[in-house]
């Protein structure tokens, strides 16, 4: 699995490896269940959305199809049993491990290094398997913000609050989802950004003449989109209750609430974006 990996990650590891063995066997046979104390790593193989455990689960999915083609009519179950229910000691053991990880040396618990077995290791472990995840994820979403932060102009592009994906545009199609996404980091093709990557020596539209084709431009001010622009805007105003005038394009692609109404207008202003 490699370095800096989970209990999470080796629960789903353990799931696709089952199924992957089963896969391996000389004879397919008729109902393979499978049985795990780990109720996210289950819900992790129901689902193959991008996220946490995703390799996993598309593993499962692909051993899954080999079983199901070598025997159509196979019955496959991944069921959550009790871990450790009823064995005698455990609530003790337990208790002791949440001391442990607290406080290391409580107890006569000592934490030894990987060189010498006689020294006391300084730094203290996370107080829960569930902290060190947490604080692990926020790092990494404060470091990749600060990334893109940094390689992205704010006239441009807004870093949303929240990393979770916008339900509206992971639904639709996969060109419409990628215009949008074009528009909302600034890369689309437009006079400007060609300009700017010096595949055009100016940023005029190319359509109207308009001093500079960027964002703003194209969702206010291009003629031969009024109509578009009209519905847009009004959608806009209906949600949020400000109009164009009171908006920047970059914070319009950023607010959750309108993003059908981008995408409609992206739909409808494609079929006519040659003409």
């Amino acid at each position: 699995m490699g370095n800096n990996q989970e209990a999470y990650n080796a629960e789903c590891t353990t799931l696709a490896r089952a199924l992957e063995l089963a896969a391996q066997r000389n004879s397919t046979p008729e109902r393979i269940t499978i049985f795990s104390d780990a109720q996210a790593a289950i819900r992790r193989m129901a689902s193959d959305e991008p996220g946490p455990g995703q390799q996993y689960a598309l593993q499962a999915r692909k051993h899954i199809t080999t079983l199901r083609r070598a025997r159509p009519g196979i019955i496959i179950e991944i069921q959550w049993c009790p871990a450790h229910k009823g064995v005698a000691g455990n609530e003790k053991d337990d208790e002791w491990a949440k001391i442990a990880a607290g406080k290391p040396n409580t107890r006569g618990v000592e934490w030894l290094s990987s060189s010498g077995r006689t020294e006391v290791r300084v730094a203290t472990l996370p107080r829960s398997l569930a902290n060190l995840k947490w604080e692990i994820l926020e790092k990494k979403w404060v470091e990749a913000r600060q990334w893109a932060g940094g390689r992205t102009l704010k006239m441009k592009y807004r870093m949303p609050k929240s990393q979770k994906p916008d339900g509206a545009v992971a639904g639709s199609f996969k060109r419409l989802a990628s215009r949008f996404y074009q528009i909302k980091t600034g890369h689309c093709l437009t006079g400007q950004y060609l300009n700017w990557t010096k595949n055009r020596p100016t940023p005029p539209c190319w359509w109207c003449r308009y001093q500079t084709q960027n964002q703003d431009h194209l969702f206010k001010e291009r003629p031969k989109w009024k109509p578009q622009q009209k519905i847009l805007w009004a959608e806009v105003k209906k949600e949020t209750g400000r109009w164009k005038d009171r908006r920047k394009v970059r914070d319009l692609l950023v607010d959750g609430r309108c993003s059908r109404a981008v995408l409609d207008f992206l739909y409808g202003g494609g079929k006519t974006g040659a003409s």
